[in-house]
């Protein structure tokens, strides 16, 4: 009997909730036995925003979808693209046009994948009716009419310069050619959508399992608002039999916002991945399982930059208290205070994301430092400007993310005693994430005026959709009425970006227009003020996983889980 119990008791913990170590390369086929069933938990600070890979906007979301939806090609563990739906792809000589052959797959339903559901995908991104923030995201690609999304051009999402030339070949006709257009087809929101599906259920598609059909090697399979989702594997996809043999069958993804309750929750065994963040770090240093990378996203600073409207805010308004606020944020004792491996932000392009097309030198590195720490001239600054404004104090409402984790509210506090000690008077404004976005869409640059947001400081992030310095010099171009939240207005900038980006612009002029322009945003007109690069410092269970990935220019990939 306890020969018997043992066994079962050995099985048990095989079998059940999973648990592992994290290695950044999935395992080889061969080799070992193939892993029993097997699922995985996942501690994740906060709820997916969306599954509409068309609508969403968060890196969480992203990371969510791409286990259960698949693109033409996805990223390897290296960060290159590699085929997914597509086989292959034959690509013109003069480098616009792409030809992409796809593979037998389907969809959770049981209908084929084809080439129109890639193109309806795409078209559906840049629809009005959809309103997607990610709109603009083909029209970035250089993909011919990726500007219809702009209702003003006249042009239509027919119009989109994508093809189903059959049932299994998607074609895409670019205007000019475009380096990392590979990487471009890897991210969410070009997955395909099943037109037929989505004709059934309407402006309901997304919003619940129900009205969702998936194309990637694991199905949704719950998604209970506030606590967690999870993903199991899908016969339907081509490559099943791989994904069986060589990956958990299950993730679950656990919703638990406060680092400390999701460490206890690890070390009593129902959590296989958690977050760490302050002294955890320290405290986990030298435990069997803790890893760290830093990460690709540029916190920053989101400035009511409304100048023009009558009613605008008028401390942001004033360049003077701009330029205080960004030479009194103590960027080291925040990543500090942090401590999971965060840095301090540079400028607004993070650390890793790119190299020099001609010298492979990083961008961050040759652009060099365009925002700083400097505690006296700060002052300075905040004096000038409260003799202009006519006031003793500046005072501030400082927005962010209340459930988001505790990284976010640990800088925030930072920010506010950093900037007190120049001679503001900080409000601090915690809100739901949802809230804090909904509270962004009040800005219109359509509007003439540049609109009113109604906010004045936010912290907010970005992450990299490429890895390309354009992913973060697109936001803040004034057209892009999508992303560029706070209003930043700069016809200095606007031609610089246009001429980096236009055809028949040299690699070398183009990295050298993007580093001018960075500098033109971050240093000379605080149209927004960077602060930290994030970092990840995580505890995995040492036991059994394998295979998380984790991307500077894109989202991290959960779909190479592994229990050894």
């Amino acid at each position: 009997m306890k020969k018997l119990l043992g066994v079962l008791l050995a099985l048990f913990m095989l079998v059940g909730c999973g648990g592992g170590k994290t290695e950044n390369n999935a395992p080889q086929s061969g080799g070992d036995a193939a892993p029993t069933a097997s699922q995985v938990t996942v501690q994740v600070p906060a709820d997916i925003m969306s599954m509409d890979p068309q609508y969403a906007t968060d890196g969480q979301s992203f990371s969510a979808q791409n286990l259960c939806f698949a693109g033409l090609y996805q990223l390897d563990k290296d960060g290159k693209p590699v085929p997914d739906m597509a086989e292959s792809v034959d690509v013109s000589e003069d480098g616009t046009v792409y030809t992409f052959h796809l593979r037998e797959s389907y969809w959770s339903n049981g209908d084929k994948v084809t080439a129109d559901d890639f193109v309806f995908g795409w078209q559906r991104l840049t629809s009005e009716a959809l309103a997607s923030d990610y709109n603009w995201y083909l029209e970035t690609a250089n993909v011919v009419n990726g500007d219809c999304y702009d209702t003003s051009t006249g042009l239509t999402p027919e119009d989109l310069g994508v093809e189903a030339v059959d049932e299994s070949t998607f074609r895409v006709t670019l205007t000019q050619p475009t380096g990392f257009f590979m990487q471009i087809v890897t991210f969410p929101s070009t997955f395909p959508c099943n037109r037929a599906f989505y004709e059934t259920v309407g402006d309901q598609y997304g919003l619940s399992l129900n009205n969702l059909v998936f194309n990637g090697p694991y199905n949704m399979t719950s998604w209970d608002g506030g606590y967690g989702y999870s993903f199991e594997l899908s016969d339907k996809y081509y490559d099943y039999e791989n994904y069986k043999a060589n990956y958990v069958e299950k993730v679950n993804f656990r919703v638990v916002s406060d680092t400390q309750s999701a460490l206890m929750d690890y070390e009593q065994g129902n959590l296989d991945i958690v977050n760490l963040s302050g002294s955890q770090v320290m405290a986990n240093k030298g435990v069997e399982g803790f890893t760290s990378n830093l990460g690709s996203y540029t916190y920053y600073l989101l400035i009511n930059n409304n100048y023009l409207a009558a009613d605008a805010n008028q401390a942001t308004a004033n360049i003077n208290v701009r330029k205080a606020m960004s030479y009194g944020i103590d960027r080291e004792d925040i990543a500090k205070t942090i401590n999971d491996g965060s840095v301090a932000s540079e400028g607004i392009v993070p650390f890793k994301l790119a190299g020099n097309p001609v010298t492979g030198v990083d961008f961050r590195e040759e652009a060099g430092a365009v925002c700083g720490y400097d505690l006296e001239l700060a002052k300075q600054y905040a004096e000038t400007a409260k003799q202009e404004l006519g006031v003793d104090k500046i005072s501030i409402n400082l927005l962010y993310s209340s459930d988001q984790g505790d990284p976010e509210i640990q800088a925030c506090t930072r920010i506010a005693a950093q900037l007190e000690e120049i001679g503001f008077e900080v409000t601090l404004n915690p809100q739901p994430k949802k809230t804090r976005l909904n509270v962004y869409q009040h800005v219109d640059l359509a509007a003439g005026d540049h609109g009113v947001a109604d906010f004045e400081v936010s912290l907010t992030r970005w992450g990299p959709d490429y890895g390309d310095p354009q992913t973060y010099m697109d936001l803040f171009i004034s057209k892009n009425t999508s992303n560029n939240q706070g209003g930043y207005w700069s016809d200095t900038y606007d031609t610089l970006i246009k001429d980096a980006e236009a055809a028949g612009t040299s690699a070398a002029d183009r990295w050298a227009k993007f580093i001018e322009a960075e500098k033109v945003l971050v240093e000379e007109d605080c149209g927004v003020i960077p602060v930290y690069q994030n970092g990840t410092a995580m505890l995995v269970n040492p036991r059994l996983v394998s295979g998380i990935e984790f991307h500077s220019a894109s989202v991290d990939v959960y779909r190479h889980i592994a229990v050894k």
